[in-house]
């Protein structure tokens, strides 16, 4: 849910010791999360353990957990593949089933988080729903040019995550569940000035009152207001454009051309 754009670096491949190749790539990213997130570069030398070429878990997970998150990651596949028709990303997927495991890469306080090709998991957010939402960032992220990339809002890149995930807590139905009872979340106007990263959350905490945990011990929905109304913003312009209309618009910010004008275009 939570979108860190790693710059991948050309000396990566040098490295023969795990720990110095993180330690290189946490000092490149800057920042205490984005730090710990560097780890991921080297995954078995912080307590995780290879499943498959794409998949490591904590230490510890049993094999029912391995093979649910095997059969996950195949879902969120094919959901890539039906909203980008070809799937040109591939990203490693680390699952965390603590918090300490979580808070060791920096993803404390989220379901799930990438940096740049690395998805990591908290418990919670094992599921398909979850790595299509973060397969989605990374694959947007491989087929941008970085200025492209740069150019393009952080709204419109969660709310095509959420359309591709089709994660519950982020629906049409959440979003219908928060305006028949009036809870505050941002207009189509608001929403469209969340351009940056910054901006993003700044907003989620603005519209996050943090009692999603009493609402989950009263068997409550949760809210998500700001995912909800990327998502309620983004669902009917890919409902008319589809596969063919996204590619399209990536392909001219690849061009040079402006967000808002081509969105402007459907």
């Amino acid at each position: 849910m939570m979108y860190m754009q790693m710059i991948e670096t050309p000396f990566v491949g040098r490295f023969t010791r795990p720990w110095l190749l993180a330690a290189v790539l946490a000092l490149t990213l800057g920042g205490c999360t984005n730090l710990r997130g560097g780890k991921l570069w080297a995954p078995e030398a912080f307590g995780l353990v290879r499943v498959s070429e794409n998949l490591y878990v904590e230490a510890g997970a049993d094999a029912p957990t391995q093979a649910s998150l095997q059969d996950a990651m195949r879902r969120a596949e094919g959901a890539m593949q039906a909203a980008f028709g070809e799937v040109l990303s591939r990203p490693v997927v680390h699952a965390c089933l603590s918090e300490e495991c979580l808070y060791r890469f920096g993803g404390q306080g989220t379901f799930a988080k990438v940096y740049g090709n690395r998805i990591l998991l908290s418990k919670r957010g094992m599921n398909w729903h979850f790595i299509a939402h973060e397969w989605s960032h990374a694959e947007l992220s491989k087929r941008l040019g970085l200025s492209a990339w740069r150019g393009m809002p952080q709204w419109f890149d969660e709310g095509v995550a959420v359309v591709v995930s089709e994660a519950p807590e982020h629906s049409e139905q959440h979003w219908q569940y928060l305006d028949a009872r009036g809870i505050a979340k941002p207009g189509r106007d608001e929403l469209l000035t969340y351009k940056t990263l910054a901006q993003w959350l700044a907003a989620g905490d603005r519209f996050q009152d943090g009692k999603n945990a009493e609402r989950r011990a009263r068997g409550e929905p949760e809210i998500y207001a700001l995912y909800a109304a990327a998502g309620h913003e983004v669902r009917p312009w890919f409902a008319q454009l589809g596969t063919a209309g996204l590619l399209q618009l990536v392909a001219q910010l690849n061009a040079g051309e402006d967000f808002s004008a081509v969105y402007a275009k459907r």
